[in-house]
């Protein structure tokens, strides 16, 4: 779970690094897609 957790924390960074302050709708659609893949799994 712990690498699971890394893994997912660098990619928010990556998205942050790539837009910066307009970061913020990219990131809550990554983590929406997620969410929805945890609980469609």
């Amino acid at each position: 779970k712990v690498s699971d957790g890394a893994i997912v924390g660098s990619a928010i960074i990556k998205l942050f690094a790539q837009y910066g302050p307009a970061a913020v709708p990219h990131i809550e659609a990554f983590v929406r897609d997620m969410a929805q893949a945890v609980h469609n799994a």
